[in-house]
């Protein structure tokens, strides 16, 4: 059954469609860019700045929340270049997988230095802590099943 020929406007719209998609990814990139350059700046000013503090234990967290976010944002930037270099956008999902890890590994790390520097922590704020660090970790199981998943039908598929 042979296609409807589709009129010239529709092709010329779809056309420039793509054209401004793809500035914009090239925009976002240039952004993306940009925003890594400076936590990573950051991550190494607080990594020098780590050993003429008090506390260690919190310079250690930023350091690593730095360098955390940094990680997401070159993950982002990886998905960019895989939409660039691929005919369909959303056929490789692995790089989001990665962020979602990543965002979720930096928010339990987060949590676990909130709850062990707190000092007094009242019962019931002590048990949505809790409950936010099952749900991550549940989360992060998921997402790392999800990886190992996508990459086994990658080589079943290449085979």
């Amino acid at each position: 059954m042979a296609r409807p020929k589709r009129p010239w406007w529709d092709i010329m719209f779809q056309e420039q469609f793509l054209r401004l998609e793809r500035l914009l990814y090239i925009l976002v990139a240039a952004l993306i860019l940009v925003a890594t350059s400076v936590v990573i700046f950051d991550g190494a000013r607080a990594l020098i700045s780590l050993f003429h503090q008090h506390e260690f234990t919190h310079g250690i967290l930023r350091v690593m929340d730095r360098f955390l976010l940094a990680l997401m944002f070159l993950e982002i930037l990886h998905t960019v270049q895989i939409v660039f270099g691929e005919e369909h956008h959303l056929a490789c999902v692995e790089p989001f997988l990665m962020v979602g890890i990543i965002a979720s590994v930096r928010r339990l790390l987060i949590l676990s230095f909130e709850i062990s520097h707190a000092g007094e922590v009242p019962l019931e704020r002590l048990r949505y802590y809790l409950l936010e660090m099952v749900i991550i970790g549940v989360l992060i199981f998921f997402l790392v099943i999800a990886v190992i998943f996508l990459r086994r039908s990658r080589k079943q598929g290449s085979s």
